[in-house]
């Protein structure tokens, strides 16, 4: 579908929606605004009915509604979750605003999803964080993760690139696996580990499970930490229908100084000279500025648009709420663009009195189109003295004077597509008997299909950037998630006690099947003829692979309340993962938790200020399986050939390619949280600090074999134990004077993360292969899990005879980095820690760790009449980065950072930047390479303002609300790239910009309707 099409799908429903509201029009119009007695804020979200009928309304995110009644002498019941309910006759006004009191119950009556259920917040002995619909809604971002940055303590979200489509990385309390570190999302009773389709103005809340209290009822998949989300709901009541849209666009705020096409040239001259190599260019100063390839290939006006409608209601026996969401995103780099359309039906009915059915599903399909492999390296050390197009209008050859290749050509020939189909949700069943039992059934799937087309057609642009004949390869994965879970809950209090009880059975598995093919020598380039049947059939290559794992679980959790002031939890929970053998397949996971309400006992009562004051202690045992399927299992590969007999011909064969580990059993990861709440004037003041202590041991981490074992893959073992530990802070400020009112929010956290053993095996774990250096990271014990590992720089040797005065390696010129002299060994082979005189690798040391020490956010709003503004900081320290692009040399001659012209060119012009040269001495792992990743950012901020009711009732409107938003405005830091959030590939290997896709800024204004 189109993005024409897909718009004009959307206005149709719009006006379809909207029309479908006016067939009831009233006699009398009422409207209002709903504030809160204590405070004066607006209550979002009170639901509105005429009284003896389901007719109603809710108010919008600024307290104010609009509703049509039959009569005006009608009565509207006012109600809302904490507060009294109110029943005010009309009288005929047209205008009613009501204050709502809050009711008299404990502080904190809060309810908060956890896992198979909700309960109050005061109730809480684990470590769970919140954030709601109206938080989110003020992040205009096409990814829910992306919202969450800043906004909760003890999580750290990470871009993987700016790269439309891509979805960040998500850490909960550091890392603690070699393995997938990802989380458990739990999408309404759906478990996911991907929720890239959602569209966060389809979601009402967001609770994120952090010690193991909270998250052992997920056992094994809830190793790394859980993100429940819920789906916004309907409501029973007059129909809303809900319109938002925005349009933006996108820019790259900081770009990479490049040299110029002269001081390119005069570089290239000085690197040939010393490398041995002839001049290369004759007079640099004739090319001037040259081609700016890097301006060439960004588009600083991307556009970004989001179009959302949704339409909700319902009676007292079902409810509906259902959406429409379309995304479009261009690329800042050129030949990239990203488009999703997404449908979600979230349905409930009342069978009987005691019987539940109810839906939430979504259908999504996305459309992505992929810049050409490695752009963004080649946009920046393309030959600046080379034009884009020769004399005679064909693009030039940038190779000519041994550079890389012309990267606007790359662009034009790129094909490159992927369509992505998916369906996922749940459907349940519920059950309410015996007055305070419930049995539910659960019934989730994931069903998707990932089809990539990439056509390649005949072109000559040099020898090394060349297709002669023309390509079609066509690959198609398929996978399949379903669930079923099948619990009964028991809710019930009698005097001082109060218990709430889960216990259940759940089965999961995936199938996972993907094939493709490919073909050459196609009759033409129009996409009529990209499938396979139209290339030569002789140059045909297919293949076909399949896998699928399953886990079976039992669960069970009590929450014991005594006196509203003494907290006890107990979980359990047994799971069997066909990943692992028979012997080890199962393991038992409990957790155990307390509390106690200090604000609750008699002592406190007299301390006005203090009405929340609790302190929490939770011990949990949780597994993690994330290892592939088959593992534990040899497999053989037949498809083969070898070499045999006489005729020395071809044999069809199979083998064994990789070891198993019938030994393989589960991580463990045990976990302990002390915590401590504290609110105060009426919780205008809230505050909850965490500190934790996380150990997994027997990690699954594949270990490497010689090559003499004549396999390709070597096999997995437990052999590893990491450790997280640190603090989780939050504190939160809400006030008002009059008409202004205010929030603010801070969030903090710490991790402290090492290495504590790697098992039977003592060799560290070396990965970050970064051409030129080679491995740039090592796992070892005693120090954080990729921490960057290599020799210090201590200046540049000025002249021979400071080089033969230092230590050295050997072979190093004047203007050769010089490596400090660090350690050294005694006479029994020991490392001193004083310098002897040699350069080795016992000079190395330990640079840095992609994890940083400390995260934190920064989060303010503000109403004041009309008005509201909401602003997002967010940052992080202690952390380091490999700018890998930097040392990526030597192949090709590439152009320049502009910091290459501060280099050495005789004695006393440096003590930083060494000589030109393409390898050698000034290549190795160094900390040169190696930059701090602290940055603060300017994530979000939001300026809106609301129509008022005596415009927006004229236009039958309940809520007109226009905003402008930018993201990523303004970031603060000291790195050379592009940015220094650099996420994604293996735990081992991450941090390292090896040429990361640039996360964009973007300015937009939109507009939001409700009727």
């Amino acid at each position: 579908m189109s993005a024409t099409a897909t718009k004009r799908l959307l206005i149709l429903l719009t006006l379809g929606l909207f029309a479908s509201s006016q067939i009831a029009l009233a006699q009398h119009t009422v409207s209002g605004t709903v504030t809160a007695e204590s405070d004066g804020s607006t209550l979002p979200g009170v639901n509105i009915l005429i009284q003896g009928t389901n007719q109603g309304t809710a108010t919008g995110p600024n307290g104010q509604y609009k509703l049509t009644v039959p009569n005006a002498s009608d009565t509207l019941v006012f109600s809302f979750i904490g507060f009294e309910t109110q029943r005010v006759p009309v009288q005929g006004r047209s205008e009613i605003n009501i204050v709502m009191s809050e009711m008299a119950v404990e502080a904190g009556e809060e309810l908060v999803v956890v896992g198979y259920g909700v309960q109050q917040k005061s109730d809480l002995t684990g470590s769970i964080s919140s954030v709601d619909s109206e938080d989110i809604s003020k992040i205009s971002t096409q990814s829910l993760t992306n919202a969450l940055q800043g906004k909760v303590s003890g999580v750290r979200v990470t871009p993987t690139s700016g790269r439309p489509g891509d979805e960040p990385e998500v850490r909960i309390r550091g890392v603690g696996t070699l393995n997938n570190s990802s989380p458990l999302y739990v999408v309404d009773g759906m478990l996911l580990d991907d929720i890239s389709f959602l569209s966060p103005q389809d979601v009402e809340s967001v609770e994120v499970l952090k010690d193991a209290s909270a998250t052992a009822i997920y056992g094994s998949r809830g190793a790394n930490g859980v993100v429940l989300i819920s789906t916004k709901e309907g409501r029973s009541g007059q129909p809303q229908i809900s319109v938002r849209t925005s349009y933006g666009l996108q820019r790259v705020n900081k770009k990479i100084e490049m040299a110029n096409a002269a001081e390119y040239a005069m570089l290239a001259n000085e690197s040939a000279a010393n490398e041995g190599r002839p001049q290369v260019f004759q007079n640099p100063d004739q090319f001037g500025q040259g081609t700016n390839w890097q301006d060439l290939l960004i588009d600083d006006n991307a556009p970004l648009q989001r179009y959302n409608i949704s339409a909700s209601g319902g009676s007292d026996q079902m409810t509906y709420n259902v959406s429409a969401n379309f995304y479009d995103e261009k690329g800042v780099f050129r030949d990239a663009d990203f488009q999703r359309l997404t449908f979600r039906a979230n349905n409930e009915y009342l069978l009987s009195d005691n019987v539940t059915f109810g839906h939430n599903l979504s259908f999504i399909r996305n459309d992505r189109k992929n810049e050409p492999g490695d752009i963004v390296n080649v946009a920046l050390r393309a030959d600046p003295t080379v034009p884009v197009r020769n004399d005679s209008g064909e693009f030039a050859n940038t190779t000519v004077n041994g550079g890389d290749v012309n990267p606007v050509a790359s662009v034009f020939y790129n094909r490159n597509d992927n369509f992505k189909y998916r369906t996922t949700g749940t459907a349940y069943l519920e059950i309410d008997f015996l007055e305070n039992f419930r049995f539910k059934s659960n019934v989730g799937v994931d069903w998707g299909r990932d089809e990539r087309k990439n056509y390649n057609p005949e072109y000559f642009v040099s020898s090394i950037q060349s297709n002669q004949n023309s390509s079609l390869n066509v690959t198609e994965d398929r996978e399949l998630n379903w669930l079923n879970e099948n619990t009964l809950s028991y809710n019930n209090e009698f005097g001082i006690h109060r218990v709430d009880a889960v216990a259940g059975v759940t089965y999961q598995e995936f199938v996972f099947e993907n094939m493709g093919g490919s073909r050459q020598n196609f009759p033409g380039d129009d996409p009529i003829f990209w499938y396979l049947n139209a290339g030569d059939p002789d140059s045909q290559t297919n293949f076909n692979t399949s896998n699928s794992w399953g886990i079976i679980s039992y669960l069970a959790r009590v929450n014991y309340v005594y006196d509203d002031r003494y907290l006890l939890t107990g979980t359990f929970r047994r799971d069997g993962s066909s990943k692992f053998a028979d012997r080890h397949r199962w393991s038992n996971f409990p957790s155990v938790a307390v509390g106690w309400r200090i604000s609750n006992e008699d002592f406190m009562q007299n301390v006005e200020t203090l009405n929340n004051l609790k302190l929490r202690a939770s011990w949990g045992l949780i597994g993690n399986d994330k290892i592939p399927s088959g593992e534990a299992i040899p497999t053989v590969n037949s498809g083969l050939v070898s070499v045999f007999g006489p005729d020395q011909s071809l044999s069809p064969g199979a083998t064994v390619t990789a070891l198993s580990n019938p030994d393989l059993r589960w991580e463990e990861t045990e976990q302990l949280d002390i915590g401590l709440e504290v609110g105060l004037w009426e919780d205008r003041l809230t505050a909850e600090v965490d500190w934790y202590r996380r150990e997994t041991k027997d990690i699954l981490v594949r270990v490497p074999i010689p090559d003499i074992v004549g396999v390709n893959t070597a096999p997995i073992v437990n052999a590893a134990k990491v450790l997280n530990r640190g603090f989780d802070v939050g504190l939160n400020w809400r006030g008002s004077n009059g008409d202004f009112t205010y929030s603010i929010g801070l969030t903090g956290s710490t991790v402290h993360n090492e290495v504590l053993s790697l098992g039977a095996r003592e060799e560290a774990i070396l990965g970050g292969d970064v051409r030129n250096l080679g491995f740039v990271t090592r796992t070892e014990e005693g120090h954080p899990i990729g921490a960057f590992y290599g020799w210090k720089q201590a200046g540049i040797f000025q002249d021979q005879e400071e080089i033969d005065n230092s230590a050295t390696r050997g072979g190093e010129q004047p203007g050769d980095i010089k490596i400090a002299d660090i350690n050294g060994f005694d006479d029994e082979g020991n490392l001193t820690g004083e310098p002897d005189g040699v350069i080795n690798d016992a000079d190395k040391t330990y640079l840095g760790s992609p994890i940083p020490d400390f995260n934190f956010g920064l989060n303010f709003s503000a109403n004041y009449k009309q008005f509201d503004l909401a602003l997002d900081l967010d940052g992080q320290m202690g952390g380091q980065v490999v700018y890998g692009r930097q040392a990526i040399r030597g192949f090709r001659l590439l152009n320049y950072e502009e910091f290459y012209l501060d280099r050495w060119t005789g004695p006393g012009t440096s003590n930083d930047e060494p000589r030109i040269t393409e390898s050698g001495h000034n290549y190795e792992v160094l900390d040169r390479f190696i930059y701090d990743s602290d940055f603060l950012r300017l994530r979000n901020v939001q300026l809106g303002y609301t129509l008022p009711v005596n415009i927006t009732g004229q236009m039958d409107i309940q809520r007109a609300r226009i905003f402008l938003n930018a993201t990523n405005v303004l970031r603060f830091d000291k790195y050379a790239g592009y940015t220094p959030q650099i996420g994604g590939g293996e735990v081992i290997s991450t941090g390292i910009d090896r040429g990361t896709y640039p996360v964009p800024s973007s300015y937009m204004v939109g507009l939001e309707l409700q009727f």
